[in-house]
């Protein structure tokens, strides 16, 4: 049996012994469950039986299926070649502008992200089309590789989002109410980023297309219609009650299919496999660390670290109160994928958002959005490292033009803690039973 004084520090320790293992490298899922491992075997009070029991609870969600069906949604889309379909159809709306392959890459991003609902399929997708083809167009490489990534962060904003489903399932928060919640913001973000892009290509010498005639544009629409009927099938569904989000999902794949083998006849049995087997890949290394953040978050429950921490916090500005959580979900997000992070913050900064009068849907936009940035800012920067090696520089050389639309990023999030109706006016308006 341990002594009194030692078992007082290992709420705290739980904290410095996961900064260790991540610091010294250790994947952030096994970090996790080694971290709960080591806390469960020095405490009495808890079994290792328990540690098993929510891991399992942590998995054990209908919700938590929509994450790998999107996931696959999207992945069928990109390989039924409706990313090109929906480039050309922004190429054919903006292709007279000056520097219209940048702004293509915001626009695809924002219609992309109703499908697939994930940053790093939107950057992969988009990316590998996009970043050629802008550098034979003669945009700076770096230019180039940060909009690709800055606009895909877009894909976990605008809904469908799987950052929102699994914030929903973490904090019981409406998932509708988050899908409406994301809109306004999504859409702030993409006109900001179409205005940063109209201040940069002015310095480059990138050609100008004639306009597309009223054919071209017909023509294109009904594919690009036929995309975004995705999104608002799912987004309908689910706010009218008709379906739920893994249902929505189901139905967002049965989509993809159709469209790739019935009407654009672009896909193939083996297409369809290998877009499982990306998918299955990827879900793995996301739904594990969820397995592992759920015992983590047993164990903040379990030690009362919330109230503990609102002892000693005497912030009861909801204003104040989220700029400080944003700075420490921004750090958060720099350091490990979103998920994981947003599994381990949530149960902390929840309580004392709900405590302080927070509307718990504006929180969770803020803190999708927040952790998301990570997507973009090393040493994590998933989004940024994808779109680095397709475009072929070292990640460092992208960084300073990222940095550019990441500050802007966090200007809009500014905002929509200081004018909380940008979120709340879409869900008050369509579903005010939501808010």
């Amino acid at each position: 049996m341990l002594p009194m004084d030692i078992i007082s520090i290992l709420p705290w320790a739980l904290f410095a012994l996961l900064g260790i293992l991540i610091v010294l490298g250790v994947p952030i899922a096994m970090a996790l469950v080694l971290t709960a491992t080591s806390i469960i075997f020095l405490d009495p009070r808890l079994t290792f039986w328990i540690m098993f029991q929510r891991m399992y609870n942590g998995m054990d969600s209908f919700v938590l299926l929509a994450v790998p069906l999107f996931l696959l949604a999207g992945n069928l889309m990109n390989a039924a070649q409706i990313t090109d379909r929906l480039i050309t159809l922004c190429m054919r709306l903006v292709g007279h502008v000056r520097g219209a392959l940048a702004h293509v890459n915001v626009l695809v991003s924002m219609l992309f992200a109703g499908v697939s609902g994930s940053s790093t399929a939107d950057s992969a997708g988009i990316g590998t089309v996009l970043i050629p083809a802008m550098k034979r167009e003669g945009y700076p490489v770096n230019f180039s590789v940060a909009v690709t990534a800055a606009s895909s962060v877009m894909g976990i904003i605008i809904p469908p989002s799987i950052n929102m489903i699994i914030w929903g399932a973490l904090t019981n928060t409406s998932i509708a109410g988050l899908f409406l919640g994301g809109i306004i913001p999504g859409l702030m973000i993409g006109m900001a980023q179409l205005g940063l892009n109209m201040v940069f290509v002015r310095k480059y010498d990138v050609p100008v297309r004639k306009r597309a005639s009223m054919a071209e544009l017909m023509s294109s629409g009904k594919d690009g219609l036929l995309a975004a009927g995705i999104p608002i099938v799912i987004i309908g569904g689910i706010i009218s009650g008709i379906v739920t989000p893994t249902e929505a999902a189901v139905i967002a794949v049965l989509y993809a299919l159709a469209l790739g083998f019935v009407v654009y006849r672009e896909l193939s049995v083996r297409q369809v496999f290998a877009a499982s087997t990306d998918t299955v890949k990827l879900c793995s290394l996301s739904l594990f660390s969820l397995v592992g953040a759920s015992i983590f978050g047993y164990l903040i429950s379990f030690y009362q670290i919330p109230p503990k921490l609102m002892e000693g916090v005497s912030i009861s500005d909801p204003i104040v109160l989220l700029l400080v959580m944003t700075a420490v979900m921004l750090l958060i997000g720099t350091f490990m994928d979103s998920l994981p992070a947003m599994a381990i913050m949530a149960p902390i900064f929840y309580p004392l958002a709900m405590a302080a009068g927070v509307n718990p849907i504006q929180f969770g936009v803020i803190g999708v959005m927040a952790l998301g940035m990570g997507l973009v800012t090393p040493p994590y920067g998933l989004c940024l490292m994808i779109s680095a090696k397709i475009g072929g520089i070292p990640l460092l050389k992208a960084l300073g033009m990222t940095m550019i639309y990441l500050a802007m990023m966090l200007a809009v999030i500014v905002l929509l803690i200081f004018f909380p109706d940008l979120i709340l006016a879409m869900p008050r308006l369509i579903a005010p039973d939501f808010v």
